[in-house]
């Protein structure tokens, strides 16, 4: 009866209407069934697995169904009230008894396991060795996947500076792209031949930079790192880049900067001149990332480049001079095989950039995979696969420096930045930390303004749609600064 549980592709939840329990739960039935049709509380059809959860007195009670005949019945004793957290944690039991088999990170669906490390090591005193316990028992996760968000933890601490409330990140988004991939789900607008949707765009953003500039002065900020991403920002023209670089000096105050990132993610847009301008305004950062170095799998997923283009650029960019270059792969991009996977990773780091990240296929709402194919995932990865992955990269000094997870990820995996010795990006740390305020300027630039005395965070969302956030320019700025002027006053 196991193996027949293992292979359902049709699973039915019975569950109260509570909205926070049955977003868990479909994300860990998706978990250990990745694959499958998922209902919740509609019309149960009997030959399809139905899980029945509910809650008597202080007991919550699981139970599943296949083909009329009770296969498993667990419950458990529970203190009222029944966060969303505690719930996973009894309802991953359940399934784990039910499948025979666990999850590598548990019951962790979030994005931001190390995050969790970190406010566990503020409830155990900076204990380490107590942080890890109760994050291995409390979560069910695997010592692997416990060390390794322990050592990152460890790896980001020096970089997250608690007391610089003065000291904050600026993205700036440029949500345009040559052309669609078939795996993203980001709203970006293509780019018109005549070069009229950047030029319109760069005059808006412009503005918006101004307008910010006043802020930052007003409230003595800090800049601490600048990221410039997309989208593809290196779609615009050269002239449009140093245009723009060049308002960025004039109106910020750059001279602290820790980091300056911009990504020339798709060699076709990148120039010799381009990296040039980037160069001698100071970014030290450069993000050229191939997915794959499979040229058919670069094709089928609409990359308009070959491998050797890529390695091209990269030469180009050290022959430049710039101090660190990213570099991303996808895992199960194509549904290639491990020996492709491989290849390409091989192929990488004979490149030896400073930071190389491995991502896991997540095939979300707005993806053309996700229109043609559904969520589901053909050709799946075993723990010795990502194992290897890891192992390589060691072998040839890349080390885990910031990782995040992503809902529906390839193997309920998760995307780890590795970098050689003392070259962390410290943005990426930054993000994922969510100790310092990010403020994001351009369409869909999102903000997270960080209150130190609750150690919580808002965001403030900027619109994604190009054209709306062009024509309605001067009401969503207004609004952004009222939401980053108003904490900056708190302060």
């Amino acid at each position: 009866m196991m193996n027949e549980v293992t292979q359902i592709d049709k699973i039915a939840l019975a569950m109260p209407e509570i909205s926070s329990w049955k977003v868990g739960a479909r994300e860990l039935v998706r978990a250990f069934f990745p694959n499958a049709e998922i209902q919740i509380n509609k019309d149960i059809i009997k030959d399809i697995l139905i899980i029945n959860i509910s809650s008597q007195s202080d007991t919550l009670i699981f139970s599943a169904d296949l083909l009329g005949k009770n296969i498993q019945k667990k419950s458990y004793d529970i203190k009222r009230p029944i966060v969303s957290k505690k719930f996973k944690g009894f309802f991953y039991r359940f399934l784990s008894g039910l499948t025979k088999r666990s999850l590598p990170w548990g019951c962790l669906t979030g994005i931001k396991p190390v995050k969790i490390i970190q406010e566990l090591l503020d409830d155990n005193g900076h204990d380490w060795d107590r942080a890890k316990q109760s994050f291995q028992t409390k979560y069910c996760v695997s010592k692997e996947k416990t060390d390794l968000a322990i050592h990152i933890a460890k790896v980001e601490a020096p970089f997250i500076d608690l007391e610089a409330h003065h000291k904050v990140s600026v993205y700036i988004g440029i949500p345009i792209c040559p052309a669609k991939c078939a795996y993203c789900s980001f709203v970006s607008t293509i780019a018109d031949k005549k070069g009229k949707l950047c030029a319109d765009y760069l005059d808006v953003l412009l503005h918006e930079i101004d307008r910010f500039s006043v802020l930052f002065e007003k409230h003595d900020l800090i800049i601490d790192t600048l990221y410039i991403g997309g989208g593809t920002p290196s779609v615009l023209t050269e002239d449009q880049i140093q245009k723009l670089l060049k308002f960025l000096t004039d109106k910020f105050d750059l001279s602290h900067l820790r980091e300056f990132t911009f990504e020339a993610g798709r060699p076709e847009t990148t120039t010799l001149r381009k990296l040039e301008i980037l160069h001698d305004y100071h970014v030290n950062r450069i993000c050229l990332n191939p997915q794959s170095m499979n040229d058919s799998t670069l094709q089928a997923v609409g990359r308009l480049h070959s491998a050797e283009d890529i390695r091209r650029k990269f030469s180009m960019i050290k022959e430049v001079g710039f101090e660190s270059v990213n570099m991303d792969l996808i895992v199960g991009l194509n549904d290639e095989t491990p020996k492709m996977f491989f290849s390409s990773l091989e192929q990488v780091i004979a490149l030896h950039p400073e930071n190389l990240t491995v991502h896991s296929l997540a095939i979300k709402k707005g993806s053309r995979l996700r229109e043609e194919n559904g969520c589901g995932l053909h050709q799946l990865y075993s723990k010795q696969f990502y194992d290897e992955i890891s192992k390589r990269l060691a072998n040839n000094g890349y080390y885990p420096y910031y990782l995040y997870r992503q809902k529906y990820a390839q193997g309920n995996g998760e995307n780890i930045g590795y970098c050689l010795s003392g070259k962390e990006g410290v943005y990426n740390i930054l993000m994922m930390a969510e100790k310092q305020t990010i403020i994001g300027i351009g369409a869909g630039a999102t903000g997270k303004i960080y209150h130190s005395e609750s150690d919580r965070f808002d965001k403030v969302y900027t619109v994604k749609d190009l054209r709306t956030y062009n024509q309605r320019a001067t009401e969503i700025i207004d609004k952004k600064l009222s939401a980053y002027s108003q904490s900056f006053k708190a302060h």
